[in-house]
């Protein structure tokens, strides 16, 4: 592939990078079965996607702080996983101002007013697994009931899931919020609590909580979400094995091209594996996108994962070809450039861009291999 081949692939590749840092910023959560250890959401108005297990009977706080007149989103959604088949958590809003100001419509701006299946509470109608300090008892409260609903393809991970509840409004005062997630069953909550009009024993399942509006990613967030969609897809019920054998598939391929090629140095060696692990990108969306598939109607979303399948193999095909070519400045060059566009884009799981970068610094000194020896030995 000649440079300016390379080139015009770049720049099919810049186009495609928009596609690869849309959807929720991933989260794990954990440790925040208690009020007073809540995990805090920074910033409420960028679209985090906090994936974690909820246990039979226990409950889990959310909280993060908001201005008066700011808006309030957050969803409740649930695994495809049919081991999750009838676990319907429930969501519940606490802060200042709600069930006073936010009971008037009048209060709420326009189209920005989402409480469909949720409910004012009394704090005597509070369920009693969900424990308040005397600080908070006087906040309002506003329950969404977890609600069945059909599963979703979502294109970006690629993953799937089945939304249960949302809530979306403009606060009614500035404070502190709080968010529970929690299971609410016939003989654990008071009368009124629930809408549900016949409810299952509490069970305990993968629920995910989405919480703002904006989708954006900070520089931090691109070099980490490969590790933290991995946990998503284990957090799904998929096994490690499965997430990470296209990577290892691709490593020996890598090697074996390498092996089998006439260039052999750290620019060959480092600039081939690193196009291998980014087509093991592309291999493992085009995994998942199948594997979400088969929990979830297809749709036209499934371009979007397209589009992100082929910037991943752009990148692969794009860095084997220089690196079995000239190490040129122009080489090394575009190799850099391919590394940081690939740390930007999640592919490779953070190696690949690693080994994209220092290819371009290497030296192109062939190394004596075992296949070198035995020639010379004849």
């Amino acid at each position: 592939m000649s440079p300016e081949r390379v080139i015009f692939a770049l720049l099919l590749v810049m186009l495609l990078l928009p596609f690869t840092a849309a959807g929720h910023v991933p989260l794990i959560g954990g440790g925040n079965e208690d009020i007073s250890s809540a995990l805090h959401i920074s910033n409420p108005a960028k679209s985090w996607a906090v994936y974690a297990v909820l246990e039979n009977e226990t409950v889990h706080y959310f909280s993060f702080d908001v201005r008066e007149g700011e808006r309030i989103y957050m969803g409740l959604l649930k695994s495809t996983d049919p081991a999750d088949e009838g676990f319907l958590p429930d969501l519940l809003l606490i802060g200042p101002g709600i069930g006073v100001q936010s009971s008037s419509s009048a209060q709420q701006p326009e189209g920005n007013t989402s409480l469909e299946g949720a409910v004012l509470l009394e704090n005597s109608a509070i369920p009693k697994n969900i424990i308040l300090p005397e600080s908070l008892k006087d906040l309002g409260a506003l329950a969404a009931d977890g609600r069945e609903g059909i599963a979703t393809y979502e294109p970006f991970g690629p993953s799937s899931f089945i939304g249960l509840a949302e809530i979306n409004l403009s606060a009614p005062q500035s404070g502190r919020y709080y968010a529970a997630i929690y299971e609410n069953t016939r003989n654990g909550s008071n009368e009124g609590a629930s809408l549900r009009a016949a409810e299952a024993d509490a069970k305990g399942g993968h629920y995910c909580l989405v919480v703002g509006y904006r989708e954006e990613f900070s520089f931090t967030d691109r070099m980490i979400a490969p590790i933290q969609i991995a946990s998503v897809y284990i957090w799904e019920g998929q096994s490690v094995i499965m997430i990470f054998i296209p990577y290892l598939v691709a490593l020996i391929a890598g090697g074996l091209i390498y092996w089998r090629g006439s260039r052999r140095s750290l620019f060959s060696l480092t600039g081939t594996l690193a196009g291998f692990l980014f087509l093991g990108t592309s291999s493992l969306v085009i995994t998942q996108m199948i594997y979400s598939l088969s929990r979830a109607p297809y749709g036209p979303e499934v371009y979007i994962t397209m589009a992100i399948i082929l910037f991943h193999a752009l990148l692969g095909v794009a860095s084997i070809r220089l690196a079995r070519g000239e190490a040129g400045i122009l080489q090394r060059s575009l190799l850099a450039v391919i590394g940081t566009i690939a740390l930007l884009g999640g592919s490779g799981v953070i190696l690949g861009p690693m080994l994209a970068v220092s290819a371009s610094f290497l030296p192109t000194i062939k190394r004596s291999v075992p296949g070198d020896l035995l020639q010379k030995a004849s």
